[in-house]
């Protein structure tokens, strides 16, 4: 099977079970590569894996396959990608938890009839995740740019029964315009210029937060949550969400380690007037003041999701789960 054939895992699938470990269709050589990528996120893990995608383009070059990585994430949830890559590929330590915010938030929402929009969804993992029924199988549409990337984006959708809804968009303000998108990484894509020199790979059309939830999938659906990877265009995502704002919605986005100046949560705060929750891994509560992130973004090169929100519903939601309201206490 091709990497991209999308019909399920087959011969040309190595498929590794992330909950127990174990691995399937791997030759020996294959399994040696797999090791080394566990043994890698194990040691890379306190540092956020930093230098971890060299090791895995060491791993594959010096122990090639043609074969594709099938994760599965749950008994009914599998993500096709690449062999070693440099990203995905930290999944395949037993245990390894990949924004365990955003899977809080959905799995307190699985009772909730709501939808779900993956803006920046890259090979689908949270399109996966939202539309599966430990998340309570909620409609989803998973957005991304590129082209290349989002082929796997639409190859998941395919894997997992065709389960959500795939555009090849780009997140902006307004609907209709053309970008481009700079950046190798298909985890780093991004339609902001990181110089005046670069030179952009591809480009694509935009499509408002807003225009997307008023698709089809979403008939009769007035929840939302938004989850927002959309690397330096998180502002521009919010102006094109104005009716999402005013109604019952719930973002999640993220506030990179290497913005001191904090502007995305500062917009949020001061200019949406949105209330702003962080659920981290030891540490959950309210974000008052910009002031409170310096004590939390301890890498310059990570990303820190917050929640934020207008929505009384929500809000009440996220009290519960930082344990600030009574219910909680």
């Amino acid at each position: 099977m091709s990497t991209l054939a999308g019909a399920g895992a087959g011969a040309g699938d190595i498929v590794v079970d992330t909950r127990s470990g174990a691995v399937e269709g791997a030759s020996a050589h294959e399994r040696l590569a797999i090791a080394g990528l566990q043994t890698a996120t194990a040691i890379l893990r306190p540092v956020h894996e930093f230098g971890y995608s060299y090791v895995a383009r060491l791993i594959r070059l010096l122990l090639p396959s043609r074969k594709s990585l099938v994760l599965r994430l749950d008994d009914d949830s599998l993500m096709r990608v690449g062999y070693c890559d440099g990203y995905w590929s930290t999944m395949l330590l037993k245990g390894y938890r990949y924004e365990p915010w955003t899977k809080a938030l959905l799995v307190d929402s699985a009772d909730v009839k709501c939808g779900f929009i993956d803006c920046g969804a890259n090979f689908g993992f949270w399109s996966i995740y939202a539309s599966s029924k430990a998340a309570g199988s909620k409609p989803t549409v998973g957005i991304e740019a590129a082209s290349d990337t989002f082929a796997r984006l639409d190859d998941n959708r395919l894997l997992n029964g065709d389960r959500y809804v795939a555009l090849n968009k780009a997140i902006g303000a307004k609907s209709g315009e053309r970008v481009r998108i700079y950046g190798v990484k298909h985890e780093a894509r991004t339609t902001v210029a990181p110089s005046a020199d670069a030179k952009p790979i591809l480009d694509c059309e935009t499509i408002t937060i807003d225009d997307v939830a008023a698709m089809p999938v979403f008939a009769g659906i007035d929840k939302f949550i938004v989850k927002l990877d959309v690397e330096g265009v998180e502002i521009p995502a919010f102006d094109g969400a104005t009716r999402l704002l005013a109604g019952d919605g719930a973002f999640v986005y993220e506030e990179h380690g290497s913005d001191p100046t904090h502007e995305t949560t500062r917009h949020v705060l001061e200019n949406l007037k949105l209330r702003v929750f962080w659920l981290g891994d030891n540490q959950r509560g309210e974000i008052h003041s910009i002031d409170q992130l310096a004590g939390i973004k301890k890498s310059r090169r990570y990303g820190y999701d917050m929640v934020a929100s207008a929505s009384p519903f929500w809000i009440a939601r996220l009290e519960r789960l930082v344990g600030t309201s009574p219910a909680a206490r």
